[in-house]
């Protein structure tokens, strides 16, 4: 059998099941010391030896653990154990593609003219015009990740919002992929259409969670695309200073601080969840070029895979449990003479 990539859809339904089922086994443990110490408050010694001669102490305690395991086995199955892996071939009826856009500071550097910001939102706007059908949702995110549009097929209501869309968009400094990728899982819809996250960003992964959130997002079925805003020779930060003026960004050192594209990271990230990295160009050429591919179906450079459902194999092994503790008996083998 092939065990690869063994998980679970919901690691915290398996921790309840694994502690359902101690506490269910405690319990029955409390509740058969509570049977003898009632059978012993009523019955002399030499009595009560007689009538649990038949009876085996290791023999209930075998059913209580076989009652245990079962019980354990029925609830970890909603917990989505998966393990192998199976080709997928069906595509959806349409694609929900949710945008996730990087807002932080290092947007404003102008290695692409005027900004790598403006440059990214003309590029998401040509990508659904040209494009024209699915459902399209925007994720704002710099040191933490918001919803800005739900998935929607208002072209129009999406387009005002990436409108408004700002480095302002978002309080909380930094640049956090992967809470950006955390909240595009929330933001999709439970139907048969293909899953797309495509994020926009310089790729300066600070809080470095990307990777491990794209590699579940995989699990699930989720293709992640990382499209590279800006150069990688990169430029100067520059923003709105207190005098109204641009003024550039500076260390601590009191040196310039100086943003580039990080098209290693942004490539471990679509390499984790069977999407492909591309940078976007000064002309959005490569926005183009995954547009292309996606209505091709092309898009995914890996192989399409994803882990096989295996709840039939833990409800099987929970209802022999559960048939054989009925079949087990408490009583003692029969001694010969």
């Amino acid at each position: 059998m092939d065990i690869t990539d063994l998980h679970f859809e919901s690691p915290r339904i398996l921790a309840v099941a694994v502690v359902a089922g101690v506490t269910l086994f405690l319990a029955l443990c409390w509740a058969e010391r509570r049977r003898r110490r009632g059978l012993a408050d009523f019955a002399a010694a030499r009595l009560l030896e007689r009538l649990t001669a038949g009876y085996s102490s290791a023999r209930r305690r075998t059913k209580d653990v076989v009652l245990a395991a079962g019980f354990t086995l029925l609830i970890a199955c909603f917990a989505g154990p998966r393990w192998g892996v199976e080709e997928v071939t069906e595509k959806g009826a349409s694609e929900d593609v949710v945008f996730a856009l990087d807002v932080s500071k290092s947007m404003l550097v102008a290695d692409m003219s005027p900004t790598r910001l403006a440059r990214a939102k003309v590029a998401i706007a040509n990508f659904i015009r040209r494009k024209g059908t699915g459902n399209v949702g925007l994720i704002a995110f710099s040191g933490q990740a918001f919803l800005q549009c739900p998935l929607t097929r208002d072209y129009d209501a999406f387009f005002r919002t990436l409108e408004e869309t700002d480095t302002t968009s978002i309080q909380v400094p930094g640049t956090d992929i992967g809470r950006a990728i955390e909240e595009a899982e929330l933001a999709f819809f439970t139907n048969r259409n293909r899953k797309l996250v495509i994020i926009l960003t310089d790729g300066e992964d600070l809080a470095a969670g990307g990777v491990e959130m794209a590699k579940q997002l995989k699990r699930k079925g989720l293709v992640v695309h990382t499209v590279g805003v800006g150069t990688p020779s990169g430029g100067p930060i520059r923003v709105l200073g207190q005098s109204g003026s641009l003024e550039t960004m500076k260390d601590p050192d009191g040196g310039e601080i100086l943003s580039r594209l990080d098209e290693k990271t942004l490539g471990e990230i679509a390499e984790a969840a069977n999407g492909r990295f591309v940078r976007l160009g000064q002309g959005g050429e490569g926005m183009e070029a995954l547009r292309l591919a996606i209505q091709a179906g092309t898009d995914e450079v890996g192989a399409g895979r994803r882990g096989v459902p295996r709840e039939e194999w833990f409800i099987g092994a929970a209802l022999f449990l559960l048939i054989l503790e009925s079949l087990l008996t408490t009583r003692r083998r029969p001694t010969l003479t």
